[in-house]
């Protein structure tokens, strides 16, 4: 299956975007966890969409990408789902590998893929923690951020769906 076929097939949209991982995140998934579609689903989030500060909307390289929030309000909202990062997505991935691993049966990939889910637990752990304590708003997450370093906080100063997704992640082991 070629990589745009899975977005295709759930959502009528061949860019590269998040939305595919409701597919895969929800507690009773559209997509067979562990499946051919799904593990290349998250390859392709993880290279194309995946930061550490969140998911991109949309993918480097497609059509009216846009990797920096700025300038007018209305080229500031037309750019929030072309390609900027959303910290909240995070709990969509989240969900991803974790029914996912739920699905592997052979002790040796379930112990790998559990490795995995803790670094990206530990990733975000350590991204975030510097986050509430020494930027923006105390306790709090930026609504969104650049996809360009230095990934520059943006939006809302503090989300509640930010912070509370990433609570989520870090207290949800």
């Amino acid at each position: 299956m070629k990589r745009r076929n899975a977005c295709m097939m759930f959502f009528g949209d061949d860019k590269i975007r998040p939305n595919q991982l409701f597919a895969l995140s929800l507690t009773y998934p559209v997509l067979k966890p562990n499946s051919e579609e799904a593990n290349q689903m998250l390859a392709t989030v993880e290279k194309k969409l995946l930061n550490r500060y969140g998911l991109k909307t949309l993918a480097k390289g497609e059509e009216n990408y846009v990797e920096v929030y700025e300038g007018t309000p209305e080229q500031r909202d037309t750019s929030y789902h072309q390609g900027i990062t959303w910290p909240w997505l995070l709990g969509l991935f989240y969900n991803s590998l974790k029914n996912t691993m739920k699905t592997i049966k052979n002790a040796g990939e379930k112990k790998a893929f559990e490795e995995k889910l803790n670094q990206f637990i530990e990733k975000t752990t350590k991204t975030f923690q510097k986050e509430l304590f020494d930027h923006g708003c105390m306790g709090g997450i930026a609504e969104l951020y650049d996809s360009v370093k230095p990934q520059l906080p943006k939006g809302t100063i503090t989300q509640a769906w930010s912070v509370a997704e990433v609570f989520r992640i870090i207290l949800g082991r």
